[in-house]
């Protein structure tokens, strides 16, 4: 992938700080410019695309960003260095120094209708054990395989995701392929499992995790079903265009059930919060 630029050889893309960022991005704003006290690692990553912008942690801010070009023989070196350690498709450029040319909103992280998926996250955040039991109980048994067929129908339209297809897609919530957005909603389902995770650390304590066979920690019940039932949920209203009426009923049963019949994207939708 190219590197995005704006006309005059600045390159340009997306920075995303996490409400726990520590150090210089602490402090990012619009209008700014942040800065590197050293030319050494870590870099400053400027994204190229939203797709491309890894969402480790939600939730955050979102900057268009412009990486300032190096002024000095030391600064183009170290530039140069920081571009050899990155593969030629890399959907990111690392910088020294980067202005923060104007906040959006982080929806756009996950495509069209990334509001909704936002509202699921935020849902994810406020997860508690009550919550918990009401979506993991109202879960159908056929949201499964309505995932997994989301999937299905999504990787079948990469043509660089060939060797994904014929796959179990059914846990799946991210794919690694040049050329390829790693989901239909970007890292949506990542960030959604990492806010469970912490959800469950914070409110269901050590129970709510176990090891499995191969000695992974993972969630317990209702912990588990509940975090499916809200990627079910992020997959229906993120990526409508993948379910049809019978797998959207489906896929959305658990999230109904708990929060009512609004759907996240409806105008004047009440940010989820306690069971109906």
């Amino acid at each position: 992938m190219g590197k995005p630029q704006d006309g005059t050889g600045t390159v340009t893309g997306f920075v995303f700080v996490h409400d726990g960022s520590s150090g210089i991005l602490q402090t990012a704003s619009a209008g700014k410019r942040v800065r590197q006290p050293s030319l050494e690692p870590p870099y400053l990553v400027v994204s190229h695309s939203p797709a491309d912008v890894l969402v480790s942690r939600w939730p955050g801010r979102l900057f268009r960003a412009e990486v300032v070009p190096p002024t000095t023989d030391e600064e183009r070196a170290a530039t140069a260095r920081a571009a050899r350690s990155m593969r030629p498709e890399a959907g990111h450029t690392c910088a020294f120094a980067v202005d923060m040319v104007e906040e959006i909103s982080p929806s756009v992280l996950f495509g069209p209708h990334g509001g909704a998926v936002t509202r699921v996250l935020a849902a994810g955040l406020a997860l508690d054990d009550d919550v918990a039991h009401s979506l993991a109980s109202a879960r159908p048994a056929a949201a499964n395989d309505a995932y997994g067929r989301a999937w299905d129908q999504w990787i079948a339209d990469q043509p660089m995701a060939a060797g994904y297809r014929g796959r179990d897609h059914r846990s799946t919530v991210a794919i690694v392929a040049r050329g390829v957005p790693v989901s239909p909603i970007g890292h949506g389902f990542a960030a959604l499992c990492g806010v469970v995770d912490e959800s469950a650390l914070l409110r269901g304590g050590k129970g709510a995790f176990t090891l499995n066979k191969h000695g992974e920690k993972v969630l317990t019940e209702p912990w588990r079903t509940a975090g499916r039932a809200l990627l079910d949920a992020a997959m229906a209203f993120g990526a409508p265009h993948l379910v049809d009426g019978a797998a959207s009923t489906v896929l959305t049963a658990a999230w109904h059930a708990a929060f009512g019949p609004a759907k996240p994207d409806d105008p004047g939708a009440a940010e989820p919060g306690r069971p109906l």
